[in-house]
């Protein structure tokens, strides 16, 4: 334990002498490479971060540590030990789907989450494709709701789940196609991950599909909406994830030759399994739950 903790700092340490004199800055002036955020993640980005710097992050668990945020964060190690010493400037985006049309335009450099490869794979004359950061399988889902929801919160078998109200975004097509292979046909539909938690709150859905997260309740908070998963059942979500780099963007091919190589790197340091695990993303209280579609994962 003690050798790996001394690799692994080692590792951060030739990250951060990396990004010596070109420390990312929220507050500085706008440069050119620009990654775009949806504004939740970076107020919770925000807020996990602290007066930190990216690479100085060894524990990718507590407060507001989603996978959102902490593929943030691993995209800023994986861009210093690749060598990339350009400033980083980070863009609100509306949604999903602004987000990767700004990126096929070169108006960005990239997105600060992964994406679904098939959301992907048409785009590839204008596109980089990263090395999968999620790989095939590794996706699993909880169903979760209000904790005021005692119909939703009492339903187990798939029977009980299909009938409920369930909110998702036409633009997550593997979640969709989740849920419809599940059975459910009763879907509502919305741009952006807060609107979602809205509409449970307000009962206007029974459930929503999301990563679960490392705390005892495995609970959500949006807003201070609070959201809660149906114990005992989890979904596995098929494809893997990365991260698209524009080809159209000056600064295209050498931003992707940098992520790459700091893949490889945080890959190989196990850095990436261990940063999922830490922030509840890849959960150690959920080998016991039943997978409700097995011939996903």
């Amino acid at each position: 334990m003690k050798l790996a903790l001394r690799a692994l700092n080692h590792l951060f340490a030739i990250a951060a002498f990396a990004m010596a004199g070109s420390a990312v800055s929220l507050h500085a002036q706008p440069a050119t490479a620009s990654i775009a955020v949806l504004p939740d993640i970076h107020e919770d980005y925000r807020l996990f971060l602290g007066d930190r710097t990216p690479e100085a992050v060894y524990f990718y668990g507590g407060n507001y540590a989603r996978r959102d945020v902490i593929e943030l964060i691993l995209m800023q190690q994986a861009l210093a030990l690749g060598g990339f010493k350009q400033p980083l400037r980070f863009v609100d985006e509306e949604n999903y789907f602004r987000s990767i049309r700004n990126v096929l335009d070169g108006k960005t450099l990239t997105i600060s989450g992964t994406i679904w490869h098939e959301d992907l794979t048409a785009q590839q004359d204008k596109l980089h494709i990263s090395p999968p950061i999620v790989r095939d399988g590794e996706f699993i889902v909880g169903i979760y709701t209000s904790p005021k929801n005692q119909q939703a919160l009492a339903s187990k078998t798939l029977a009980q789940l299909s009938k409920l109200k369930v909110v998702t975004s036409r633009q997550w097509k593997p979640d969709l196609t989740t849920l419809e292979g599940l059975g459910f046909n009763n879907i509502m539909y919305t741009p952006n991950w807060v609107n979602m938690a809205r509409m449970i709150n307000a009962g206007r859905v029974d459930v929503t599909l999301s990563p679960f997260e490392m705390n005892p309740a495995k609970a959500i908070v949006v807003e201070g909406i609070h959201l809660v998963p149906i114990e005992g059942i989890k979904i596995a979500i098929a494809g893997s994830r990365h991260w698209p780099v524009s080809k159209t963007h000056p600064l295209g091919d050498e931003f992707y030759s940098a992520l790459v190589k700091g893949i490889e790197q945080l890959r190989r340091a196990g850095i990436i399994e261990r940063a999922y695990r830490e922030c509840g993303f890849f959960h150690p209280e959920l080998a016991e739950w039943k997978l409700l579609n097995p011939s996903s994962n």
